[in-house]
């Protein structure tokens, strides 16, 4: 998350800030689904080291990787948004599809 928040803050005022602001809250959310997913995995299979808990075959590692692997696509769509010289809603929409998968990853659609 703070990835993404590091793009917008130093992105121009103007119609590409506006745009990228309105992701923020919702990659917040995605945040937010894969920490309680570690959470509730800790509490399940607790772990006194710094891995994340397997459960059944590695599903909850496999799938907090995919969700954060996602949150760095955000981040890298996001800063093509930013260097770009003028407001392409076609790099809009490749911040959306990324924000999308990394919702449906977590569990949030």
């Amino acid at each position: 998350m703070r990835r993404v928040e590091q793009v917008v803050d130093g992105t121009p005022p103007g119609p590409a800030r506006d745009a990228l602001e309105q992701f923020l809250p919702r990659v917040d959310l995605v945040a937010r689904a894969a920490r309680a997913r570690c959470l509730q995995a800790q509490l399940d299979s607790p772990s006194s080291q710094l891995l994340v808990p397997g459960g059944a075959a590695g599903e909850v590692h496999r799938s907090v990787t995919r969700t954060a692997t996602a949150c760095a696509q955000v981040a890298e769509a996001a800063a093509m948004v930013r260097v770009a010289e003028t407001f392409d809603p076609a790099s809009i929409a490749s911040v959306e599809r990324a924000v999308v998968k990394a919702e449906t990853l977590a569990g949030l659609r």
